[in-house]
């Protein structure tokens, strides 16, 4: 399961990464390079993933209410929030994992 966590970490920083354009949104780069570190530092994993999922919620519900009252503007725009849902979802799904006692 830790290793399913730390490429969860990796794939969310570096979609963090292609949203940032590289150019303007320091802050977003500084957050995927915190969320690249817990992919290697456990204790700093839970937070990384909390993170992510309040981080991914709130472009989804920013999407959404952008949807609603503008309608959707391109298919990519649907894409794109099917991704933000999905992430989150399994960013929920594992901080609520728990092993199977054996």
């Amino acid at each position: 399961m830790n290793l399913l966590k730390s490429i969860y970490l990796l794939l969310s920083s570096l979609a963090l990464v292609f949203v940032a354009k590289l150019d303007t949104y320091g802050l977003y780069l500084l957050i995927a390079l915190f969320w690249s570190i817990s992919a290697f530092n456990k204790s700093l994993t839970k937070y990384a993933i909390w993170s992510i999922i309040i981080f991914m919620t709130g472009f989804a519900a920013m999407r959404i209410l952008r949807i609603l009252t503008i309608g959707v503007s391109d298919f990519s725009s649907f894409v794109i929030l099917v991704g933000e849902i999905l992430i989150t979802l399994i960013g929920i799904w594992l901080v609520n994992y728990k092993k199977s006692p054996n």
